[in-house]
């Protein structure tokens, strides 16, 4: 990390790795107006190129080595790469919990059917009945099971 405008230099793919959160454990007391901008590689002095890709906020930005692949990226640059990548992950996880909630969710139907039968009170004969019913269902689908397992087996 550069002490004078806090810009850092990445050897291949340590950016990537880095997570986002750990941005905030780097040192930070240097002067922000000064960009020093490394335009050449510290490993094999090759000049640097400035990272165009689509995926990468605009106000971002990123210097790479064609040789080596290392990256050079101001401090600022950094904090708002790694609170994009922050915002994407949250985002993502959300969209997954979400959809595993509606995917989880029973037809209003037999969550109805469900609901009246847990409000009922069930005489005796009723409950034996269903107490038979299920026994019944889970015989049948242990049967299934194990003729399944034959027939992978093979």
């Amino acid at each position: 990390q550069c002490n004078k405008c806090g810009g850092i230099w990445f050897d291949k793919d340590e950016l990537v790795s880095m997570k986002p959160d750990e941005v905030y454990s780097l040192e930070t007391n240097f002067n922000t107006n000064i960009d020093c901008n490394l335009l050449i590689c510290p490993k094999d002095h090759t000049a640097l190129k400035l990272l165009k890709d689509p995926l990468i906020p605009k106000d971002v930005l990123i210097y790479y080595c064609e040789n080596c692949f290392g990256m050079w990226v101001p401090f600022q640059s950094l904090k708002n790469y790694k609170n994009y990548q922050k915002e994407k992950i949250e985002s993502k996880r959300h969209k997954r919990e979400s959809e595993f909630k509606e995917e989880s969710k029973l037809p209003k139907d037999l969550e109805q059917k469900i609901d009246q039968l847990l409000s009922k009170d069930l005489e005796k004969d009723e409950l034996e009945d269903i107490e038979i019913k299920l026994s019944k269902l889970v015989s049948t689908v242990l049967l299934i099971l194990r003729i399944l397992s034959f027939f992978i087996k093979r």
